[in-house]
């Protein structure tokens, strides 16, 4: 593994991914600033990348930190184990997975300054829509591109799952509907219809995550139906 570091963050790489390495240090030196707003926080510690090119070393790697090999699902490619960013990444698509590091960056401080590092809190298609949105992975989509994608994933969505139930692996992405499309709806449907500062405060108010989730596809769903109906 090849090295890169600066203040901000150390990237531990496999020689193929150079470009997404040097790629990733100006993306986490923007997203660090919007995280640092977003999180009220000055002082962090330095970012741990770990990117790999071979999907078994990559499933190794994160077994030996967790000591087991069953809670890792199939579909997983990137993680924030030991609060690294963690991931495997095709060097043929390695700049198309650039928002992976500013994506589990994300859920990396979520668990830190919001949950305390309790796990148990975390509720899961909250923190992964947030992760989406935040990472900045969909920015590129157009209002167009948006609008394919909603009815893509609506035309998808064979049954509506009860969000706050879900957990990772085949209740998270199966034949009948993918948590992460859902989850980044619904969390991007949330930041429509609150202020920013309630958009805020919710971090924290996992009460109210919980409320949300009871009916959000459904509210979700209504709400875009409205929106693009012409």
């Amino acid at each position: 593994m090849k090295k890169l570091e600066t203040s901000l963050c150390k990237i531990n790489y496999s020689d193929s991914l150079e470009t997404l390495a040097k790629a990733t240090v100006p993306l986490l030196n923007q997203k660090m600033k919007e995280f640092e707003s977003l999180f009220d926080i000055s002082n962090h510690e330095q970012i741990v990348v770990n990117y790999f090119d071979n999907t078994e070393e990559f499933r190794e790697f994160i077994y030996s930190i967790r000591g087991e090999r069953e809670s890792l699902p199939k579909y997983a490619e990137g993680t924030y184990d030991n609060g690294m960013v963690n991931a495997y990444i095709n060097p043929e698509l390695q700049l198309e997975k650039l928002y992976t590091s500013s994506h589990e960056l994300f859920h990396i401080l979520y668990m830190k300054y919001i949950l305390n590092n309790d796990y148990s809190k975390r509720i899961v298609w909250y923190d992964e829509g947030m992760a989406q949105l935040m990472s900045g992975e969909k920015d590129s989509l157009t209002d167009d591109a948006f609008k394919e994608f909603y009815f893509n994933v609506r035309e998808k969505t064979k049954i509506i799952p009860q969000m706050n139930s879900l957990n990772h692996g085949k209740s998270f992405i199966n034949e009948d509907y993918n948590g992460y499309d859902l989850s980044y709806l619904s969390v991007k449907y949330l930041s429509e219809i609150l202020s920013d500062i309630q958009f805020k405060n919710l971090m924290s108010d996992f009460s109210k995550i919980n409320q949300f989730g009871d009916d959000i596809i459904h509210k979700m769903f209504s709400y875009y139906d409205e929106k693009f109906k012409n």
